[in-house]
């Protein structure tokens, strides 16, 4: 069993930057409300994974529960360098959205992925 000093030594500390993507105000059927801006905003998300700065992105929902809103952790210089790249999210430029930026340090945790290429099909878990 490891001590906490030694727990404390082995984090990864691999800074990232959450955006918190929240509505302006409630509304009753999310997708509708963000249909007109919607591929402009995957496009966004495209283009930020293509360029290496989207780590992980996706909607804050539980099962069908869904208010609208998101989470995006990326990959950025500085808290700063990250907030930019918050204030050109579509969403959030049409004012459909909110967004707020933190610090966020990968530390631990488990990913296992699984590739098939025989079949072209991968599963996270």
């Amino acid at each position: 069993m490891t001590t906490t000093e030694e727990h404390l030594q082995n984090l990864r500390r691999v800074q990232l930057y959450m955006i918190r993507m929240d509505m302006t105000h409630p509304v009753d059927v999310p997708l509708d409300y963000l249909a007109p801006h919607l591929r402009e905003h995957i496009l966004w998300l495209e283009e930020q994974e293509e360029n290496g700065v989207l780590f992980l992105s996706g909607a804050n929902a539980a099962g069908d529960q869904w208010d609208g809103s998101g989470t995006a952790i990326v990959r950025a210089p500085s808290l700063e360098a990250a907030v930019a790249i918050s204030d050109t999210e579509p969403f959030h430029r049409e004012g459909l959205r909110v967004n707020t930026v933190h610090g966020w340090q990968l530390n631990e945790g488990n990913v296992r992925l699984s590739f098939s290429l025989l079949t072209d099909k991968f599963s996270l878990g």
